[in-house]
């Protein structure tokens, strides 16, 4: 029987990455097989526990799961040990060990652009997204992180944890909708806001004046408001399906001990999403 990877989340049956893992394994020569499957936040429970006793080799985990599924693991790797988020599931032995590969997901972008130090971000959302980036960017150097939320009640405990993961960093929060003032040098989306139906606030606009580096982890709509807004000040933009393909290009890693053939990964993901190969 081949080995079987999932991807587990809320509303992921029309996900891009089957199509872009899949490509993967095929590149290698393998006939493992990776489908997705949707898993409301109350069925983590019973859903994960089926996955288990079939066997399931891996798994990549998205919202509303990265931080809830870290109860159910056997062993984590020293990444979500720190940020509290997993993506990333490989079955070892009879347990299951969880990983954080967006983190690879920021990184790999930035670097590729030729940057290679932030000294100050401020990143929407608080999620699983949002502590890898500040992961990430911390690793870069940044060392003034606020986090834009829309709820500030609700982000106390998640900068306490931050703070501590990152010792060095002075981790902030402020609302989406009043943004402190400030130039930073990024600007990160980990939040739906500019997506379909969820409005970008116009009280975001003016930190794009300072022409910022704008990364938007969403990858649908392939151009956000966000995006759109900062390409029109001539900011540098990154794309949400940037870090969809480099996450997974990381977790194929993980799983086989094998680098994967990224731009077969590259071709399948941008056909998936509609977007013409090479962009």
């Amino acid at each position: 029987m081949p080995d079987r990877y999932v991807l587990i989340g809320s509303n992921v049956s029309n996900s891009p990455t089957p199509n872009m893992m899949n490509a993967a394994f095929r590149a290698m020569g393998s006939d493992a097989e990776y489908d997705a499957l949707d898993v409301d936040a109350t069925l983590l429970d019973t859903s994960f526990a089926k996955l288990k006793s079939s066997g399931v080799s891996g798994l990549n985990v998205t919202i509303p799961h990265k931080a809830t599924i870290i109860s159910h693991l056997d062993s984590l790797d020293e990444v979500p040990r720190s940020i509290g988020a997993v993506n990333t599931i490989k079955k070892v032995g009879s347990g299951y060990r969880g990983f954080n590969t967006d983190v690879d997901g920021v990184l790999q972008p930035l670097k590729s652009r030729g940057i290679s130090k932030i000294r100050s971000a401020f990143v929407l959302g608080a999620g699983g997204a949002s502590r890898a980036a500040c992961k990430a960017l911390y690793e870069l150097g940044c060392r003034e992180l606020t986090v834009l939320t829309r709820n500030i009640e609700k982000t106390s405990e998640f900068i306490s944890f931050m703070s501590s993961a990152l010792p060095k960093a002075e981790v902030k929060a402020a609302p989406v909708t009043e943004p402190t003032a400030g130039a930073p040098e990024l600007i990160f989306n980990a939040s739906p806001v500019g997506t379909w139906g969820i409005p970008l606030p116009a009280q975001l606009l003016p930190l794009l004046e300072g022409r910022p580096i704008v990364f938007d982890a969403v990858y649908l709509p392939v151009e956000t408001e966000l995006i759109r807004h900062a390409t029109e000040r001539h900011c540098i933009t990154i794309h949400g399906h940037e870090m969809l393909l480099h996450q997974g290009a990381k977790a194929f890693q993980i799983w086989t001990g094998s680098s994967p053939q990224v731009q077969v990964m590259k071709t399948a993901l941008l056909q998936s999403i509609g977007v013409e190969a090479g962009c």
